[in-house]
């Protein structure tokens, strides 16, 4: 019993709750606290116990605290337990120590009864604002204030009269609590006298705002004129009242009587008055506020163009637009935004209107706002304007076509781009007909290509046009586009001939593999033959392009490789498979480190490629770095291999070239119920699952581990892993686990191993015995996620721990 006592007070003291539910679940335990308070033990020791009643205490606890309240060493915990204690004895123990306490020890006690809000403390309470200590005095307003209630607030409002600082503000303080809680409840007739009383001179200005705030409150009827009266008036308070109450006060009768205010008074009350009036959201004051974008004063201008966006009607959009000319950046922010948002009457019209009565940069504002407010019903305006507008209406129209455009205006676009009269003009027109082709593109069956396809071998339009839209072409994946494009590589003008080499060097479009191949390898001019190598690699490992294609990055790279005859070409290409994790890729370039040309970009690549593959291909890896680092002339390349090959020996027992698909949910299933769902990763037969590479382990400490926190991310979900495993026999062996969190395995198919669990990862926490068969084996993990740190590592043994030799991983052989 003393050992779990003292187990008991020291999670009191060291602020532990763990054993809080064990305390509240023994009804021993509140008197064992008990105990400690009325013995012999440390003032340590009791303060603990006082904070565990403070939770688990009842009234059988309260004569023990009770004693401890006149002790000022430990007043404070004895009061700090009884003062939330639901229990009437607590109420009747504080108010007994208040009349045998004084100084800091009776301030504790008015506190704790205030927080209470213990009525039967208001007698004694109300005595002390007179007190001769200052503290005492505003501690028991203070707490006045808090209890409430008839007897509380006569106290309080008999005491004020006479109270002088810092009493008389903690008075004030506690009947405008009263006031507030009166009003509420609904009862303003008992609330009003009580504000009145606080809006005399004597007040400090806090006190009179808030006081006539609740008498405007309580007013009902009559708060309207008050208010009105009060802004209009000269007293600061007041009017400050006044106005945060302006946007509370009900009906439209309100909104016109504030509006009528705003030609009549200062520019700091307008100030005050539009935001109440925006805040209101009533768009009848938007005629009133509509003169103050025009204001003299800056400040109201500003406020006055905010309020407009969100109460003016299509009335206010010329002078808004006059304030997106502005030369105040942050004044033509605002204009631009009111107009964006501005959505009562028939905007759309207006800003068409000005449209065609306005010039210059009014005119290109217009536009901008057009374009901005995304309406798609403008677009055949704006290509009109487009078509006969000067260069600052073009610009802004084809800044705008390139957000509102679609593919019905790609022929309309294409003639613009031919017929553009400047070279500024021609590139606005290019950068919105590309935009609106990658927008439409993105829809199947919604981009017709024809017209552009079509003006791109049209011989009689200018060079520079057909040039632009080539540029175009580059980022469409589209039959007709690709056979314009390669007629305009052999066109007469070497301008379009040009470009249309330019392009397919930037198209996004495998089918150019060939073209691109073959401009590497014939291309007579230099400048001609370094775009199409970097063309080529570009494609070749966009993963993309290997769908298109059909093959794997190292097989496209080989062709091109073999075309380099120029250090330069080789490097773009090593430039290439360096980003390609595959064995073929190392094996490419590792006789480029005989290479003195480009043999410090071989070994780059060759560094970057095994330290991707080393865990699945060690052999190899291990083969090529050392060569690199029997090679490298620069010192920082040697210690990067170095460093790999370190890694991968560190890796050796560990398998860490993975698939990963995932994560997988179910609503209302935590990890621990998720362990048992069956995802399509283990269902037999199951398609169409995004199996992909597992990215190695990124700690240099801790390579061998991996990390699907960061791959995949998420809580309360599940992640699988597969790879394979090449045994030269049949042979028994040790699978060794470290999973954070719970995990299953397969073997072959068959369930090995289950661990439902929640737990930090620690290396070969779970040991498998399972058998290999001769040639490759699918291992397949499902791992649970509950929270935080999601990682797991995996290895390969004996059955008496050493290590197994001849074993090969290959992900993609899993099955």
């Amino acid at each position: 019993m003393k050992r779990f006592l003292v187990i008991t007070v020291m999670a009191g003291v060291l602020g532990l709750q763990a054993s809080l539910p064990a305390l509240g679940a023994d009804p021993a335990a509140e008197q064992q606290l008990i105990s400690v308070l009325q013995s012999g033990s440390t003032p340590q020791e009791k303060d603990a116990a006082c904070h565990l009643l403070k939770r688990i205490g009842t009234a059988a606890s309260v004569p023990a605290l009770a004693a401890l309240l006149t002790d000022e060493q430990l007043s404070h915990s004895a009061r700090y337990a009884l003062e939330s204690m639901p229990a009437p004895e607590a109420g009747a123990a504080l108010c007994a120590a208040l009349k045998r306490t004084e100084g800091l020890v009776k301030l504790g006690i008015i506190d704790s009864l205030g927080k209470r809000g213990e009525a039967r403390a208001v007698p004694d309470l109300a005595k002390l604002p007179a007190d001769t200590n200052a503290d005492i005095a505003a501690g028991a307003a203070v707490a006045l204030g808090q209890i409430g209630g008839a007897k509380a607030l006569s106290a309080l409002r008999g005491a004020l009269p006479a109270a002088a600082e810092p009493v008389r503000g903690a008075i004030a303080d506690g009947l405008l609590r009263s006031a507030n809680r009166l009003l509420a409840a609904g009862d303003r007739v008992a609330a009003a006298p009580i504000f009145r009383q606080l809006s005399g001179p004597k007040e400090k200005a806090h006190v009179r705002t808030a006081a006539f705030r609740g008498t405007l409150l309580a007013a009902g009827d009559r708060a309207l004129p008050m208010a009105v009266s009060a802004i209009e008036g000269n007293d600061a308070p007041a009017q400050v009242a006044a106005l945060e109450v302006a946007r509370e006060l009900p009906g439209p009768q309100a909104t016109a009587r504030l509006a009528a205010l705003l030609p009549k008074v200062t520019p700091a009350v307008q100030l005050g008055l539009i935001e109440a009036l925006g805040q209101r959201g009533d768009p009848q004051a938007a005629p009133a506020i509509l003169p103050l974008a025009k204001s003299a004063d800056p400040l109201v201008r500003l406020a006055a163009i905010t309020a407009l966006g969100v109460l003016g009607d299509a009335s206010a959009a010329p002078t808004l637009l006059e304030a997106c000319v502005s030369e105040n950046p942050v004044q033509q922010k605002a204009a631009r935004q009111a107009l964006l948002v501005l959505h009562r009457g028939n905007v759309t019209e207006a800003l068409l209107a000005q449209v065609a009565s306005t010039k210059g940069a009014m005119q290109a504002e217009v536009i901008r706002t057009l374009g901005g407010r995304a309406d798609a019903a403008v677009v055949p305006r704006l290509l009109a304007l487009a078509d006969s507008g000067d260069a600052a209406t073009q610009m802004a129209c084809f800044r705008a076509l390139a957000v509102l455009g679609d593919a019905p205006q790609v022929a309309a676009l294409t003639r613009l781009v031919l017929e553009a009269k400047s070279e500024v003009a021609r590139g606005e027109a290019q950068a919105a007909l590309a935009a609106v082709c990658q927008r439409a593109q993105r829809r199947p069956g919604r981009l017709d290509a024809a017209p552009l396809a079509k003006a791109v071998v049209d011989g009689t339009a200018s060079a520079e046009g057909r040039a632009a839209l080539l540029q175009v072409c580059s980022g469409l994946v589209d039959p007709q586009v690709r056979a314009a494009m390669r007629t305009a590589a052999q066109d007469t003008d070497s301008r379009v001939r040009t470009a249309a080499f330019r392009a397919e060097c930037d198209s996004r479009d495998a089918a150019f593999l060939p073209d691109l191949l073959t401009g590497a390898r014939e291309a007579t001019e230099l400048a001609h033959r370094v775009l199409a190598f970097r063309g080529y690699v570009r494609l070749a490992t966009e993963e993309e392009t290997a769908k298109q294609a059909g093959k794997s990055p190292v097989e496209l790279l080989g062709p091109m490789l073999a075309a380099a005859s120029r250090a330069e070409e080789k490097r773009i290409v090593l430039s290439g498979l360096a980003s390609v994790a595959d064995p073929e890729a190392l094996k490419l370039v590792a006789p480029m480190l005989d290479d003195a040309a480009v043999q410090a970009e071989a070994a780059q690549a060759a560094t970057q490629i095994a330290g991707a593959i080393g865990g699945a291909h060690r052999e190899l890896a291990e083969s090529v770095l050392k060569k690199v680092v029997a090679v490298a002339t620069d010192p920082s390349r040697r210690q990067a291999a170095e460093a790999i090959l370190k890694q991968i020996e560190a890796m050796s027992d560990f398998i860490t070239a993975w698939q990963v698909a995932g994560p997988y949910r179910e609503t209302g299933k935590d990890y621990a119920a998720l362990f048992d769902v069956a995802f399509p990763p283990e269902l037999p037969g199951a398609k169409d699952i995004a199996w992909r590479l597992m990215p190695t382990g990124a700690d240099p400490n801790r390579p061998w581990l991996l990390d699907l926190l960061k791959a995949l991310g998420g809580e309360q979900c599940v992640a699988y892993a597969r790879t394979a495993v090449f045994a030269p026999n049949e042979q028994p062996a040790l699978l060794e686990l470290g999973v954070d969190d719970g995990v299953k395995v397969w073997l072959n198919g068959k369930l090995v191993h289950a661990n439902n669990v929640a737990r930090p990862l620690t290396v070969g926490s779970d040991k498998v015995k399972v058998t290999l068969q001769q040639g490759w084996n699918t291992l397949s993990l499902k791992i649970t996620q509950n929270n935080m740190a999601w990682e797991y590592c995996a290895r390969l043994v004996q059955p008496d721990g050493t290590r197994l030799e001849g074993l090969q991983i290959d992900p993609n052989r899993a099955q």
